[in-house]
């Protein structure tokens, strides 16, 4: 079902409206978020869970449509609101530390980092750079699984994900550089072919450590799949992950380093 899903879901955002795709990132961050506290705080009481969704979707809809000096204010209501709700409902304080922590990490991991999708849509040919993103990104990820399956001998950090190799890291790079020069061939020929193989082992490596970053969550929790939203594909977050950092470094890339290709 998840590879059916690829064929639609690029199709929206390239020929859709860019309400289209700050909608999907809005959908996909509600999503998120609601597996990322069944998965990290199974037993914490639904107001909490409610306050951590609701303040990651308001900071996703700043990034994608407010000024981005409407974040600083929005962080201290984060905080104080999150300080407020715990002192409220928290009946063991030698545990409310740790639950603050995982409440905040899981409205920047997912609310914050989603919503740079949105910020890379909002630039210049920004409808290019997102399927840019998309394509390379499930590239690696895709080249990862298969060449770590057929040829992975060296574990990469078994501590947090087992199956993983050092052939399979290798693998998402080669197959997010290869797909990058179609793709900049294509669509995006202004874009130098080392700057694409730059940002491309870029993404294949952040796609990685979001992926790595999801399976220590998972992990920590003790389950395979982070939910059940897509059958035999896992959760939103397992379809999300590669995405969490790698979004950000293209857009900094872009920003700050590739001006030029805009």
């Amino acid at each position: 079902m998840g590879s059916i899903m690829v064929p639609p879901i690029v199709l929206l955002i390239a020929l859709g409206h860019p309400v289209v795709l700050h909608l999907m990132v809005f959908l996909a961050t509600f999503f998120g978020l609601r597996e990322y506290y069944n998965l990290v705080l199974p037993h914490s009481k639904w107001i909490e869970r409610a306050v951590g969704i609701g303040l990651g979707l308001i900071l996703s809809i700043i990034i994608s449509f407010g000024d981005t000096k409407e974040i600083y204010p929005f962080f201290v209501i984060v905080l104080l609101t999150l300080s407020v709700l715990f002192m409220v409902t928290s009946k063991d304080l030698s545990s409310t530390i740790s639950t603050m922590g995982m409440a905040l990490f899981g409205i920047l991991f997912i609310g914050f980092l989603l919503a740079y999708v949105s910020l890379i849509r909002n630039m210049t040919n920004g409808r290019l750079w997102v399927l840019f993103l998309i394509t390379t990104v499930w590239a690696g990820d895709i080249s990862a699984l298969l060449i770590g399956s057929f040829f992975g001998r060296h574990k990469l950090y078994p501590k947090i994900s087992p199956k993983k190799t050092s052939e399979g890291l290798v693998g998402a790079i080669v197959g997010s550089i290869i797909v990058a020069l179609a793709f900049a061939l294509l669509f995006i020929p202004r874009l130098k072919m080392g700057s694409c193989i730059l940002l491309a082992i870029g993404l294949g490596i952040f796609g990685q450590l979001g992926d790595f970053t999801e399976s220590m969550l998972k992990r920590s929790a003790q389950v395979k799949d982070s939910g059940t939203l897509i059958p035999g594909h896992g959760g939103m977050l397992d379809r999300l992950d590669s995405f969490l950092f790698s979004a950000p470094f293209l857009h900094y890339s872009l920003l700050y380093f590739f001006k030029e290709t805009l």
